[in-house]
């Protein structure tokens, strides 16, 4: 018997070290690490930065937030926009700062004319609306939008501004450019400091009207230099909400009667602003504001070939589906 009971406990000892041996392996320990970082990769990035670096540069709690959140269009992309053919386009509630429609808002084209209102913001900057600018032989000689300044007019920066943002006078923005203290390098680099002071890295101003389109801005910059204005200057506000204007003539300059180019301002009931733009190379361009129930809307399009028929059907759609506020932090624009 002892033999016998010694023949079983050594075939259950070698039974069992053969299937302790043999049992299943995880093919990884850390496999559930590695699910959890796949998860993480497949969410699109926040930013243009490298997959490699998303760590380096994710948002903490003191980073500086953005002028627009996009938390709204991010949670609500099934809303059916209608389509356009602008290259580049965004929509932004203002009472909110929440980004409603975003289309190549980061990639840069030529501005055209709406530049121009960067163009007054510097010159409100630099002097006093009834200061008094002598036209310069090359403002006179600007093309092809023309306030009708001749050289050597004395016009105030206020009537200016009336033939900047609404005849969109090249002559008028260049008029500004090189008859306020600095002369036009000078005017030039402040417009493109007054970019930077909002931390826009993607627009570049070579001139003060838009006509070079070596110009360059991006749907989501225009739309934060623009909200800027509407915020912080309230003479641009009341200009580029005026449909027409007569400028009696004077001993110092001729009489003048500027027109807004805005469509919308004329027939899309709610619109109060703000420029308008076109060169063969950037196409149509606009940014409109307007508003509707206590709502308003911010319209950028770059490139369009319908800059007023599309901006109406975003304004209907805009106003068809008002955001509401989040807890995103944005910062906020200064407000005169």
């Amino acid at each position: 018997m002892r033999r016998a009971e010694a023949v079983l406990l050594f075939l259950f000892i070698a039974t069992a070290a053969v299937l302790f041996a043999t049992r299943p392996q995880p093919e990884n320990p850390s496999a559930p690490l590695q699910i959890a970082a796949t998860v993480a990769a497949a969410v699109p990035a926040q930013s243009s930065a490298p997959a490699s670096s998303s760590a380096a540069s994710a948002p903490t709690a003191t980073s500086e937030p953005e002028y627009f959140s996009g938390t709204w269009v991010q949670t609500h992309p099934g809303l059916d926009a209608p389509p356009i053919t602008a290259t580049g386009a965004i929509v932004v509630d203002r009472d909110t700062q929440q980004i409603m429609y975003a289309k190549n808002p980061d990639v840069r084209r030529p501005p055209a004319s709406i530049m121009k209102i960067v163009t007054a913001m510097v010159a409100l900057d630099i002097a006093r609306p009834q200061q008094v600018i002598s036209v310069s032989r090359d403002a006179a000689n600007q093309e092809p939008n023309k306030m009708g300044l001749s050289y050597g007019e004395q016009v105030s920066v206020q009537d200016l501004l009336y033939g900047l943002l609404l005849d969109s006078g090249n002559d008028a923005a260049e008029a500004l450019a090189d008859g306020l203290p600095g002369g036009r390098a000078s005017f030039l680099r402040k417009m493109n400091e007054k970019a930077a002071s909002f931390g826009l890295k993607n627009t570049r101003f070579v001139d003060a009207s838009g006509i070079d389109d070596q110009n360059l801005t991006t749907p989501y910059d225009m739309a934060v230099l623009a909200n800027a204005a509407l915020r912080g200057y309230p003479l641009i506000r009341a200009v580029v909400a005026t449909k027409e204007i007569a400028i009696p003539g004077n001993a110092s300059h001729k009489w003048f009667r500027p027109i807004n180019l805005n469509d919308l301002l004329w027939d899309y009931p709610g619109t109060y602003g703000v420029k308008v733009g076109y060169t063969d190379e950037a196409g149509y361009t606009i940014v409109a504001a307007g508003g509707r129930n206590g709502h308003n809307v911010l319209i950028v399009l770059l490139g369009s070939q319908r800059h007023f028929t599309e901006s109406r059907k975003l304004f209907d759609w805009a106003y068809a589906h008002p955001p509401a506020a989040d807890n995103t932090p944005v910062k906020k624009f200064p407000v005169l």
